[in-house]
């Protein structure tokens, strides 16, 4: 299956690692009046999402079952986009909250980080920006409803919009341990997938996917440009990254891939066409299922010569099955 990083399938595509009228899209008419019947408190909903409709971007999302309390979970999900039409640029955003047993749908607050430099500090913290509700349909298809967004909302400057939209998602990859009735099935490499980051810069990180049916590993990337901190939401950078995944293999070298030119929402208009180029190469090592180290060298992209080696703990708690922890 080739994606690219997002570059044909979905191009390229919070403090944890947290227009021209923005496009709407319309459910799919096979999806009305169906019967909710998903459990969303289960880490098999953990992976890639994208509007087949708006290539280019995508969403990230990791469920820590049961972290709050049995049957209460937590979803972390991160938002690779781009400007309103009339800026440019990509735009990254973050997204929490709970999710429960039983339940198919849930709000979540979005965040916004800005000020953060490439790899290093000042860490950033996100700043409330809108919020979403995500329904899931299946274990592969949903819809994300975004509601009175004010994007790029920092500092003094209020935001544009409000702006509310929807989008129908489906899954990037296929999926591996996702079920209706939430008894999520342990896989031993699919647990290593979801965020990760460097504690000692918090306001960026990675979220990462293994998949062994596609036999790829994907990684979006969340992270500013060199000198990030003076140049405020002009600032965020977010490349993706893809090589071929072998189950039971914990290297994991890939490309890393950048995409520009983008909308958020999408655009028919061929002033916002997605470009995507290969800028570099990475190496992930995943030490266990705690920790991980990403070693990158940029060649290419507004990052060109960049180089070095991100040490990476895992955001939140270890998913049943992980590694020896299947034991």
């Amino acid at each position: 299956m080739e994606l690219s990083a997002f570059a044909t399938k979905v191009k390229a595509l919070g403090c944890l690692i947290r227009g021209l009228t923005l496009a709407i899209a319309i459910v799919p008419a096979s999806l009305a009046g169906t019967v909710l019947a998903l459990d969303l408190n289960q880490h098999g909903l953990t992976g890639s999402w994208y509007n087949p409709a708006a290539s280019g971007q995508g969403i990230e999302l990791e469920v820590y079952q049961d972290a709050i309390a049995p049957g209460i979970g937590y979803l972390q999900g991160s938002w690779a986009t781009f400007a309103v039409g009339w800026e440019s640029g990509q735009r990254w955003y973050t997204f929490g909250g709970t999710v429960r047993t039983g339940q198919a749908s849930s709000t979540f607050e979005i965040f916004q980080n800005a000020g953060g430099n490439f790899n290093a500090p000042p860490a950033t913290q996100g700043v409330p920006i809108g919020t979403m509700v995500l329904t899931f349909y299946d274990c592969s298809t949903a819809v994300m409803e975004y509601q009175n967004l004010r994007l790029d909302a920092l500092g003094p400057f209020p935001g544009w919009g409000p702006f509310s939209g929807t989008s129908p998602l489906v899954r990037l990859t296929p999926n591996i341990t996702c079920s209706v009735d939430g008894a999520s099935r342990p896989d031993v490499d699919f647990s290593y997938s979801g965020h990760w980051f460097d504690p000692a810069i918090p306001g960026q990180g990675l979220f990462v996917e293994l998949n062994r049916i596609a036999e790829v590993s994907f990684v979006v990337w969340y992270t500013y440009a060199a000198d990030g901190a003076s140049q405020g939401v002009e600032g965020q950078r977010w490349y993706t990254g893809q090589g071929k995944f072998v189950p039971g293999s914990f290297t994991l070298p890939m490309t890393l891939y950048e995409t520009t030119g983008g909308v958020i929402g999408g655009s028919p208009d061929p002033a916002f066409a997605i470009r995507t180029q290969g800028v570099g190469t990475a190496t992930a090592t995943f030490f266990d299922c705690h920790t991980a180290q990403l070693t990158f060298t940029f060649t290419e992209g507004s990052n060109a010569g960049a180089s070095g080696t991100i040490n990476l703990s895992r955001v939140g708690p270890t998913p049943q099955g992980c590694g020896a922890d299947l034991s």
